[in-house]
This record gives C-alpha cells, structure tokens and sequence, in this order.
C-alpha cells in the first residue's frame, strides 16, 4: 500500500495512511525472542501469532505501529481521544483559520431510550427539515467567526463560537496491540455510529499492513 493511501468518511472527512512499522512477522520475532527459537514456516507462524493474540501476550504486538492523518469532527475526536494510548498532533486554530468544513448526518437518530447514552433509528424525524436547520446554524456561527476575525479578535478566541460540528485534523500513531483494543471498542454495534465508521475505515488500512493479524483479529472478535 502506497503511501497517502486515503479512505473518505462522511461529507468532508478521511483516514489517510501514512507509514508504519514492522510486519506480521516482527511480531513473532519479538516473541520468539524469549526462548531463542526459529520459524517453522507458515502454517506454524499463523498458529503461533493466534496463539499470542487469544491468550493475549500483547507485548509482541506492541513491537509493530502504524501511522493515521484523520480528519472528523470534533465531537467524534473528543471520544477518539478518549483512547489515550496512542500519540496525537492536531492541526491549532490558534495557529491557523479552520475551513468551513461542518459534519451534517445522511440520517438523524432519535434516542435510545433504555441506554442514555446510545441512539436508535428514527422513522419519525423530518430528515431534510433537521438537516437545513443545522446548515442555517452553521452558516450562521462560521459568519461570526470569519467577522471576529476581520474584526481583529484573535485566532484563539474567535474560534470559541465554533460548534463541535466542525472538522479537525491531527496525525495519530498507535501501537498494533493497542489498535486492536481501539477497534474492540469502536468497531462495535454499540459505540456512536460516526465513531464505527472511522474505526472501520482504520481496520481497512491496517488489514494492508499486518494481514496475519487482522485475519486472525476478524475470525475471533
């Protein structure tokens, strides 16, 4: 896979590859390490890397990473970030003026209401009626921001009328043992739906890189 590789999410959004370390095999290395041992070939290497990843030897994994440019919005970066084992750069508006970029769903939800903090289908809501309103606010909160700027109210104060519908953009690393426990969690029926797409969209790059492992990821969780 070629460097730059990018898979689009939603209306503005991405999860680009940009490098990564090691290969399926740096993980047995790794392990085999502590009793000095060789490979066997193939089939024995397959067995092995399922064996460290369904009793969950996870130092190993931790010897490979691999390198995301993302672009969400922030309110699905503020769960993103949640996952603090990983390391992040984001783009500053201190330092620079955000694009008017805003996330606007294909579909609405309405709320679960047996789990507080989950959403369900909603066949009821005005789709289109709800999608302009959110537009007309966002046209509306980035004019005010674009007339703070112009006003001379600085970058890093301007920004605070922003709705955290806005797009940011950072590069993340992560160890493959951690990602693996990232994509658990966020590659689940569960977790907010915005958050599975850009999950998915990781597994995607990473099945590229460590194919061994991601197979043997998909046939156990």
């Amino acid at each position: 896979m070629e460097k730059g590789h990018t898979i689009n999410v939603h209306d503005h959004g991405f999860v680009r590859y940009l490098d990564h370390m090691g290969t399926d095999a740096s993980i047995l290395q790794a392990a085999r390490v502590s009793y000095k041992s060789e490979g066997k070939g193939e089939e024995a290497d397959k067995k092995l890397l399922r064996y460290l990843f369904t009793h969950k030897h996870t130092s190993p994994f931790e010897m490979c990473k691999i390198q995301f440019n993302i672009k969400m919005p922030i309110f699905v970066m503020r769960q993103y970030i949640r996952h603090r084992m990983q390391n992040v750069n984001e783009v500053s508006a201190r330092y620079t003026e955000l694009p008017e970029e805003f996330f606007v769903p294909e579909r609405w939800r309405a709320q679960d209401a047996k789990n507080k903090q989950g959403s369900v289908e909603a066949k009821d809501l005005n789709h289109e009626n709800i999608s302009k309103e959110v537009q007309g606010f966002y046209g509306h909160a980035y004019g005010l921001y674009k007339w703070l700027l112009q006003a001379g109210v600085a970058r890093e104060q301007a920004r605070i009328v922003l709705p955290v519908g806005i797009y940011t953009e950072f590069i993340s690393c992560w160890d493959l043992n951690n990602l693996l426990k990232f994509f658990a969690l966020r590659d689940d029926p569960h977790a907010q739906g915005e958050h599975q797409d850009y999950a998915r969209a990781m597994k995607e790059l990473t099945r590229h890189c460590f194919p061994w492992v991601m197979e043997i990821y998909d046939s156990v969780v």
